[in-house]
């Protein structure tokens, strides 16, 4: 977040370059991993462990780059229990194996970006140095795109299907793990490519209300400056006015190292998400702060931003403390961000205000077990310069915020399929996943701990939310009511999440037990698949019988982990065997031995964190002992639900057909996986197809009644649509050998047993 320009001068100092001021130690942020080449640099201090060995081979490698010897400390946090391990597995760091980096190639946002970049790349058009070159700013109110851009983003058939060529072939080394994904087709590349130049002008969305936002504010501060009659009132407006100038210059790339602001066209493209890119968090919140006479916008992940942005909360930038003290109001305010949404307190989902029932659970809504909550998608902020800061803030800057996170799987229409799974040891279950890909997010900010959920009151003409004596004045009033509302904030993300359940949830505290499983869990998936903290998230969810651990990448792409536990039958037992190993425990013949007996619960060593010192009370790593033990030993099945799907497509088969029932048999008996759903109907083309796989594969089981003439036309036909249509056909003869048919298509139906 430093400038580019003051950046490059500390780089020069740093080198040796300025004589004058030599600077002989810098703080870097873990991005000089990524080119920063000072060949003479003699010392790396790691401020604690990286991540991986990847990560640390990069940050050692600074230093001794001309053949000189070269010295790198790394010190080890002792409430960090990522940098204990590696303290005792030292090894493991500096020598250890660098793996390839983990993506999920299956996420569609991920492919969709990388279509948008081809097409970009055919449509040939200049973006420039500033969005000012695809934005009409002649049109204050609407800010279209330019005439020409709009009219050259629109291609022509032909150009369109040389795009989708072109994508073909981009994805030709991935496209049996697309298949098997449920959502990705050749109509849908045509889709993406059809809808482009619509979302290619939805992406510049957020840059027009900045921009409208501080025109509106330069106006109104030339107003106040007009009729002013103060010096005080005067400098206030100039204040306003140079502020307001400050923005419109860093939106439109003014005074600015043009390919490093984040108003640049393709940086900015990237973090909308329209474009791939790894290094920019997608759809950030952004805090204007005003520092000395120019000011800068600083962006945060939203998942982050939700609580190091919201109201009161303290910000230190650059040597100073700042303050988040209003919303910047779009021009209209703040009405069309607002929005009301039911929450399933039973299984922590969020549904539509109308429905009675919940969607996932079935649990029917009622005063006790759910929650009409008014929300405020969180906007952009502005930040206020503190000089000190007093016992009091410091007192709620402690409490912090009370958080919560809410989930709704994708559509079912999407293509995507939520998997279940049971974990088994012998024939009893330990755990029940269910795995849900694209599932959205919704992470609510209630306000400060201990004040009973209620919120923030805002100000939704001007976007200031009011700290405590603000609200205090409000009531004696000083303040105008009627523009005041209270509403909770929020942010939405798609990411790929895994709920876990305790089939049993055992003797002694229930709350105990699920909290260390939660930690030990989190820390083993990320050792035993080399995730960065920040990469994976684990809350808990829900309550009574619907009580689960929710685990969800955070990564942009998604790390493809949380599948394979789901799908992988002894990735589960990895990863306990790696939490037992945490938690200072070893797996013998003789049963599981506990190796750090002065531990009488939770260390800094194995399940505390700085993070997690509020439920320190609940962290036992004796509670979770045997249960760990019982899932390294334990084998991932999604045998009970299989057979639950198995019997409900049985009653769906046409009872006239032997092969269907003898299809269905053979999958079942020779461990194949089941289709989807059967008597699938069809809109366009017309019909209603026999088996049906989410990864649009119609299976056709043909009786000898297929064998006549006029029949066999008609199948030749619709078939040869269904192709055409995007769908893959696959058909199955009574007269032909059942295994050796379902041999030959392994990426559908599995290898068998």
């Amino acid at each position: 977040m430093v400038r580019p320009g003051e950046r490059e001068q500390r780089e020069r100092r740093f080198r040796g370059e300025d004589q004058a001021r030599p600077l002989p130690y810098l703080v870097c942020s873990p991005t000089l991993e990524l080119g920063v080449d000072i060949a003479d640099l003699d010392l790396v201090h790691l401020r604690n462990v990286p991540p991986t060995p990847a990560n640390y081979a990069q940050r050692s490698g600074r230093a001794g780059r001309q053949g000189q010897p070269g010295l790198i400390v790394t010190y080890c946090s002792a409430f960090n229990s990522h940098d204990q391990y590696y303290f005792r597995r030292r090894a493991e760091m500096v020598a250890g194996r660098v793996r390839p980096p983990r993506l999920d190639l299956a996420n569609e946002s991920l492919v969709r970006a990388h279509i948008h970049a081809v097409w970009l790349a055919r449509v040939r058009l200049p973006l420039g140095n500033s969005i000012e070159t695809v934005i009409d700013l002649d049109h204050r109110e609407e800010l279209p795109l330019r005439e020409m851009v709009a009219q050259q983003i629109q291609l022509g058939e032909a150009a369109r299907r040389e795009v989708e060529e072109q994508v073909q072939k981009l994805l030709a080394a991935d496209r049996e793990l697309l298949d098997r994904s449920g959502w990705f087709n050749k109509r849908w590349i045509r889709q993406v490519i059809e809808e482009a130049p619509r979302e290619f002008d939805r992406a510049f969305n957020r840059w027009r209300e900045l921009y409208r936002a501080a025109t509106q504010q330069l106006e109104a501060a030339h107003q106040e400056l007009q009729t002013a009659r103060q010096r005080e009132s005067q400098q206030k407006a100039e204040r306003r006015q140079q502020e307001a100038l400050r923005q419109r210059n860093l939106l439109l790339q003014i005074d600015t190292q043009r390919e490093e602001g984040d108003f640049y066209p393709y940086r900015y493209l990237a973090s909308e998400g329209f474009l791939p890119g790894y290094n920019f968090p997608a759809l950030p919140v952004r805090a204007w702060v005003p520092r000395g006479s120019e000011g800068e916008f600083i962006a945060r992940p939203r998942f982050l931003a939700v609580r190091e942005f919201a109201p009161h909360n303290f910000l230190y930038h650059e040597g100073c403390q700042w303050e988040s003290v209003a919303f910047q109001a779009p021009p209209g305010g703040l009405e069309e961000r607002k929005s009301t949404q039911k929450l399933c307190l039973s299984c922590g989902a969020f549904a539509d205000p109308c429905l009675d029932c919940c969607p996932v659970c079935g649990t029917q809504f009622d005063g006790q077990n759910s929650r009409l909550t008014h929300l405020l998608e969180m906007p952009n902020v502005r930040m206020k310069r503190r000089d000190r800061i007093t016992a009091d803030e410091e007192e709620r800057r402690r409490r912090g915020y009370e958080l919560q996170t809410f989930f709704q799987f994708a559509p079912k229409g999407s293509g995507y399929r939520v998997q279940e799974a049971d974990v088994l040891r012998g024939q009893t279950p330990l755990l029940h996943l269910r795995y849900a890909p694209a599932a959205t997010l919704l992470r609510i900010n209630y306000g400060w701990r201990g004040s009973g959920g209620q919120g923030f009151l805002v100000n939704f003409d001007t976007g200031e939310v009011l700290s405590p004596t603000q609200i205090q004045q409000s009531r004696t009033g000083s303040s105008d009511p009627t523009r005041l509302q209270r509403v909770c904030l929020a942010v939405r993300s798609t990411q790929n999440l895994l709920l876990v359940r305790l089939v049993q949830p055992g003797l002694g505290d229930p709350q105990t037990l699920e909290t260390s499983l939660r930690y030990a869990l989190k820390r083993g998936i990320e050792e035993t698949f080399e995730l960065e903290e920040s990469e994976l998230a684990a809350e808990s969810i829900g309550q009574g019988s619907h009580r689960a651990i929710l685990l969800y990448e955070t990564a942009e792409g998604g790390a493809g982990v949380l599948r394979r536990l789901v799908e992988e039958p002894e990735a589960l037992a990895e990863v306990a065997q790696a939490s037992l190993e945490i938690c200072h425990f070893r797996l013998s013949e003789a049963g599981v031995q506990d190796l750090r007996p002065e531990c009488r619960a939770a260390c800094y060593e194995c399940l505390l964190s700085y993070a997690n010192q509020r439920e320190a009370l609940e962290l036992d790593r004796y509670k979770i002992r045997d249960l760990l033990g019982e899932l390294a030993h334990s084998r991932t099945d999604p045998g009970s639900s299989r057979q639950e799907h198995w019997d409900w497509l049985r009653q769906l088969v046409d009872p006239r057909s032997e092969l269907e029932r003898k299809f269905l048999e053979a999958l079942a008996e020779g461990g194949y996986r089941l289709p989807d759903d059967a008597q699938k109907s069809i809109s366009e083309p017309r019909c209603v197809v026999d088996f049906f796989y989410d990864l649009n594969i119609c299976v056709f089981c043909d009786g000898a009644v297929h064998d006549e003439p006029t029949q066999a036309e008609q199948d030749r036909q619709l078939r040869a649509q269904l192709l055409e249509g995007g769908y893959r056909v696959i058909v199955l003869r009574y007269d032909q050998n059942l295994q050796e048919q379902l041999a030959r298509y392994p990426e559908v139906f599995g290898q068998g047993n």
